[in-house]
C-alpha cells in the first residue's frame, strides 16, 4: 500500500492555462498536464534558484520528493517543447489530487 501524500504548500500563481505551438489549434494537439506541485517545483528550483532543501522545506515535503517533482516537471516541459505538444498548466479550478 502506498504512503499517503502529504499536503503541499503551493504559492505560485500560473499566468496562463496552457502553452502550445504557434499556428496550430490546441484541439489538434496532444496535451501534457503539468500538476500544480510540479509547477511549484519549477518555480522554486529553476526560477527562484532555491536549493532543493530550501524549496522542499517551503513546500512542506522531503528533499527527495522535491527532486522527483522537479525531474518530472522538467521532463514534461522538455517533451512538450521538443514534440510540439500542448503543455496544460494547473489553474485554480483544477482538481489536483495532492
Amino acid at each position: 500500500m502506498p504512503r499517503p501524500k502529504k499536503c503541499r504548500q503551493l504559492s505560485s500563481c500560473v499566468p496562463c492555462s496552457l502553452f502550445k505551438p504557434n499556428g496550430i489549434p490546441a484541439a489538434n494537439l496532444s496535451q501534457i498536464l503539468l500538476a500544480a506541485d510540479e509547477f511549484e517545483a519549477l518555480e522554486l528550483g529553476d526560477v527562484q534558484r532555491l536549493s532543493q532543501l530550501e524549496a522542499a522545506a517551503q513546500m512542506g515535503i522531503s528533499r527527495q520528493t522535491f527532486g522527483y517533482l522537479l525531474a518530472s516537471a522538467r521532463q514534461k516541459v522538455a517533451t512538450a517543447i521538443t514534440q510540439g505538444l500542448v503543455l496544460k498548466l494547473p489553474t485554480p479550478n483544477d482538481k489536483d489530487p495532492i
